[in-house]
């Protein structure tokens, strides 16, 4: 973990069925999202939202009842086609954030 958290949500936005979505990427990429699961009472996880490349976890803090994620990783390709995509850019993080 790098220390560069980005707040996502507060915990209670996170269903203890189900998964929040937190979409990636600027407009022109069409990048699969993180899910989030609230695994217990102040327990998330987050993996990546798409079936057609090797699953991938992302870091999570919850602290103070607001979720966190890891800006690097999610900032990071998540496979070669979005590396691709992303050419010299990177991947930019559009993530809808509570303040």
């Amino acid at each position: 973990m790098t220390g560069q958290w980005k707040l996502i949500c507060k915990l209670k936005d996170v269903p203890m069925s189900g998964a929040r979505l937190v979409p990636r990427g600027l407009a022109w990429q069409e990048l699969p999202g993180v899910a989030l699961f609230r695994t217990g009472e102040e327990q998330v996880h987050a993996v990546l939202a798409c079936s057609d490349v090797e699953p991938r976890r992302y870091s999570v803090k919850v602290e103070d009842c607001k979720v966190y994620l890891d800006l690097d990783e999610l900032s990071a390709p998540a496979s070669q086609a979005e590396a691709a995509l992303a050419g010299s850019f990177g991947v930019a993080t559009r993530v809808m954030a509570f303040g």
